[in-house]
């Protein structure tokens, strides 16, 4: 595990760094719409796939690199870890997820257990979940604004590209390929010999 935090520390970091900065703006923006909840909902969709592209971007590199290592054969062929990363990346919104679904189960009013410790719990890592997952907070308000599993639910697109970046980095294959320009070809210079 040392060794592979010391090979994907930075990448790791540019993720986590990636995603703060995705919540910042998805707060921003779902606020300026926050009168307007279609307006809000297509607000987030954007910030939510800004925060993916980083993701994909950054993943992809780290991809490519890998691939001219492996290709030089200083490294073993390893498709999942990508999804190591993502795992990696994604400690904290594992953490406030699991937070936020204790304390709604043992501190809802009304409950089964009804603890005031869990209830207190879930106020403030709801809070926390909510900035920290800014970029998803207009499509968790639309959809599930009280339903704890949505903080598990955000954290699968995340793993998803991650996954699917690093090895499309690994083959050297882009997504958006079918949008770069391709130089032109070079016309063959057909001269006719001379008689």
């Amino acid at each position: 595990m040392r060794e592979f935090w010391t090979e994907n520390g930075k990448t790791v970091t540019k993720l986590i760094l990636n995603q703060f900065g995705a919540a910042v703006m998805g707060l921003m923006i779902t606020a300026a719409a926050a009168s307007n909840d279609t307006l809000k909902l297509f607000a987030s969709l954007f910030a939510i796939c800004f925060y993916l592209i980083l993701q994909y971007m950054v993943i992809w590199e780290k991809g490519g690199h890998e691939r001219i290592r492996v290709d030089g054969g200083r490294a073993k062929w390893q498709p999942l870890n990508g999804l190591k990363m993502g795992l990696l990346a994604n400690i904290p919104n594992i953490l406030f997820a699991v937070l936020i679904c204790i304390g709604y189960i043992f501190g809802k009013k009304g409950g089964m257990f009804e603890m005031e410790w869990a209830g207190n719990m879930y106020g403030i890592f709801n809070a926390i979940g909510r900035l920290w997952h800014g970029m998803y907070i207009g499509l968790i308000q639309t959809f599930s604004p009280n339903n704890p599993i949505a903080f598990l639910l955000v954290i699968l697109p995340s793993l998803f590209i991650c996954t699917l970046g690093y090895y499309l980095g690994l083959c050297n294959r882009r997504i958006f390929a079918i949008f770069e320009l391709n130089p032109p070809k070079e016309k063959k210079n057909e001269t006719k010999p001379k008689s």
